[in-house]
Parts: structure tokens; C-alpha cells; sequence
């Protein structure tokens, strides 16, 4: 029997959304935003050079093998690019539907490092599995922006996304749970980052100034009566203290400044060259593989090179925010901000303490400093902003409509 087949063009059956939804078919193999995933790949590549070059002769904790934190720092980035290539399988929106399951995942999380955890540079913030040790608090920042961005986006029930005082409540709710739960540590620089990454989405959900009045009055408030209780120790003062009086004894609480100072002063324009920073070989800098991974930047590769880092970090965060702008829906909007602004904060927050225009806090350098949990925990952030523009031309099914066919 000969069939005729129809033309779907001249169908009357055939009608606007079911166009849209076969041109979102044939876009979705162009989707892939390129930028993001190449530049991250890049800074996190020079990453493991830089972090091998800082330990191979110094080998801090003790350490016998030169490449032991190259080999390390390797199989965690491994590790991370596997994550974020399955994550593109995924529509990030499910997300949002488990917001509440986050919620209990991060307060487990860090409610566990508390109970079981073991201190490390005075903060109570990580976790001994066995084969390897994890720092919690930086898959709760991922997870914090997950949960607060849709509490702060567009409920199903609403035409418009309204951000009112109940979404406001409910989500900085949520954030004083986790910030409570990372300052009990205590790990003040990390709750920064939290606080700094809340501020900013609900900056971008469009809620009224008055809540960002009333949420940061509340914070210097409580910083300030953190300080007069004794709650904020003489340590952590002392950094603030250096900050705001660069020409402290060198010999003291401000060497730690004074050295970066140096090692980045003496890398001139160009450089001493790859394995050659005299200041981080031998150790003078201290926690020159982690948090002061910039001084051995600045040193080895120079001002030319610690402004191509910069470069390809502002390209990274730019990449964010504009994915941010392109997404179809306020939570994709949201969770791709969040995820920009710790990126920002945290570059910001730590090249600007290896010299002296930022307090000297615990907080790595994005994909350059050496760590596995801050490595892969921002490589699922990456993961999520790429998917949200992978997945933007694909609009939810309930906002599709078809007529019945006779």
C-alpha cells in the first residue's frame, strides 16, 4: 500500500511551538560554549605546572618526592574534567526541583566536619576519608548557590518572578544556616566568600535595596560584637591589623606579607624563569603552593605573566556573567551569577592579599592553587554555568504547548 506523505509545512496541524521545539533540536549540537570550558582548562593546566615548579625543590610537609603534589593536584584535575563532561549530560534545571536536598547534604556536610574533623591551620574544616582528605566547606559554596538561587528565582505558580520577603527570608535563611555552620570552625575567610556570593544573587534576583541595607547593617553589626565578645580571636585581628599597616615588623605578623611582597617585587617585568623564585624554593614564602600560589606567579613568570592570569581569569568570570545574561529562565540567571561572583571574589580576595591591598585570609586562588576539593568543587560551579548555556534554547515541557491532532 502506497503512502503519501504530508507536507508538514502545509499542515494545519502543524503549528508554531512544535517549529520552535524541531529548531531547538538542530541548535542543540551548537549550544556548546567554548570560552568558558578552554580558558578554565588552560588556568588550571598552568596550575599544576606552577604548583609543581613551587614544590619540586621545597617539598613542604616533608614530602620525598618532587612530583608528588604535580601528581596529585593531576588525578584531581582528571577527576574534575570527567565530572564536568557528565554534567553536560544533565539538564541543570532538576536542580532546582531538590533545592531542599541540597539544603540537608551541605548542613550534613559540614555538621560532620564539627563532629569528625581534624584542624588544619587552626580551622576545624576537614574531613579524613581514608584514601583522602576533602574540605567540605567548598562544595557547600556550589551547593549554597544551588539552594539560595532557587529559592530566589521564578516558582512555578508565578508568571513573573517576584522577589518578595518571603523568598528573601526563606533564602537568607538558608545562607545563615551554612555561614553559622562554616564559622563554628571557625573559617572566617570562606564565610566571606559565602556571604560575598549571597549578596551578589540576590543582587541580580532584583530585590529591593532595602533587604541589602538591613542584611549588611546586620553584618557589620555582627562582626563588630564578634570582635568585642572575643569571638574573633587576637590572631585573626592581627591580619586585619597588617592590612591596615603594611609597615609592621617584617619579623612578626606581617612576614608573611613581607615575604610575597618581596618574591612578587622581585620577579620584575619578566621573571626569574620557571624553578628559579629563590623566595618560594627555599621557602621563604610560606603556603606557597596553596594559598600563596600568586607569589610564585609573580616571582617565576613576572608581572607580564601574573597579568595573563588575571586576564584569563576576568575572561572566565566574564564568561559567567554573560552566560548569566543569555540564560531563559531567573534560576539559570542566578546559579550562573552565584557561581561568578566566588570566582571573582575569591581571585580578588587572594592576589590582593599576596600584596597587601586585600587582608591575609585562608582563601585558595581558583584552578591555580593546589587542592582537591577547591579544584573539583569549582569545576562542578563550571560545569553548571556550562550547562546552562547548553541547555538554553531547551525551554521546560510544561511551557510548551501543542494542539490535539484530530
Amino acid at each position: 500500500m502506497k503512502i503519501k506523505m504530508r507536507d508538514r509545512a502545509k499542515d494545519k496541524y502543524f503549528n508554531k511551538d512544535e517549529a520552535v521545539l524541531l529548531s531547538d533540536k538542530k541548535k542543540r549540537g551548537t549550544n556548546f560554549d567554548f570560552i568558558l570550558p578552554a580558558a578554565v582548562f588552560l588556568l588550571s593546566g598552568f596550575g599544576l605546572l606552577i604548583i609543581y615548579s613551587a614544590t619540586k625543590f621545597s617539598m613542604p610537609n616533608n614530602v620525598t618526592d618532587p612530583a608528588f603534589y604535580l601528581k596529585k593536584q593531576g588525578f584531581w584535575l582528571i577527576g574534575a574534567v570527567v565530572v564536568f563532561i557528565l554534567m553536560q549530560f544533565m539538564n541543570y534545571r532538576v536542580l532546582s526541583r531538590f533545592w531542599w536536598v541540597f539544603l540537608i547534604v551541605v548542613v550534613a556536610m559540614l555538621a560532620a566536619v564539627l563532629l569528625f574533623g581534624y584542624v588544619v591551620n587552626g580551622s576545624k574544616s576537614w574531613l579524613n576519608l581514608g584514601i583522602s582528605s576533602i574540605q567540605p566547606s567548598e562544595f557547600a559554596k556550589i551547593l549554597m548557590v544551588v539552594v539560595t538561587s532557587a529559592l530566589l528565582s521564578k516558582w512555578p505558580r508565578e508568571k513573573v518572578n517576584t522577589v518578595g520577603f518571603k523568598k528573601v527570608s526563606l533564602s537568607l535563611l538558608a545562607a545563615l544556616i551554612i555561614i553559622a555552620l562554616v564559622l563554628l570552625q571557625p573559617d572566617y575567610g570562606t564565610a566571606f566568600i559565602f556571604f560575598i556570593a549571597y549578596m551578589g544573587i540576590l543582587f541580580i534576583s532584583g530585590a529591593n535595596f532595602l533587604y541589602f541595607f538591613v542584611i549588611l547593617s546586620a553584618a557589620v553589626g555582627g562582626f563588630f560584637a564578634a570582635i568585642k565578645t572575643g569571638i574573633i580571636k587576637q590572631y585573626q585581628l592581627d591580619r586585619i591589623l597588617v592590612f591596615m599597616k603594611p609597615d609592621i615588623q617584617q619579623q612578626s605578623i606581617g612576614y608573611n606579607l613581607f615575604q610575597s611582597k618581596l618574591a612578587i617585587g622581585s620577579g620584575g617585568f619578566w621573571g626569574k624563569g620557571l624553578f628559579l623564585g629563590k623566595q618560594t624554593n627555599l621557602s621563604y614564602v610560606p603556603e606557597h603552593h596553596t594559598d600563596f600560589i600568586f607569589s610564585v606567579i609573580g616571582e617565576e613568570m613576572g608581572f607580564l605573566g601574573a597579568i595573563v592570569v588575571i586576564i584569563v581569569f576576568a575572561l572566565i568570570i566574564w564568561r559567567c556573567f554573560y552566560i548569566a545574561a543569555n540564560a531563559k529562565n531567573s534560576f539559570g540567571t542566578l546559579i550562573a551569577s552565584g557561581i561568578g561572583f566566588i570566582i571573582l571574589s575569591q581571585a580578588v580576595i587572594n592576589i590582593g592579599m599576596t600584596i597587601g591591598i586585600m587582608p591575609v585570609v585562608g582563601i585558595p586562588l581558583p584552578f591555580l592553587s593546589y587542592g582537591g576539593s577547591n579544584l573539583l568543587a569549582i569545576f562542578i560551579g563550571i560545569a553548571i554555568v556550562e550547562n546552562v548555556h547548553l541547555k538554553r534554547e531547551l525551554r521546560p515541557q510544561h511551557e510548551l504547548a501543542y494542539k490535539d491532532f484530530d
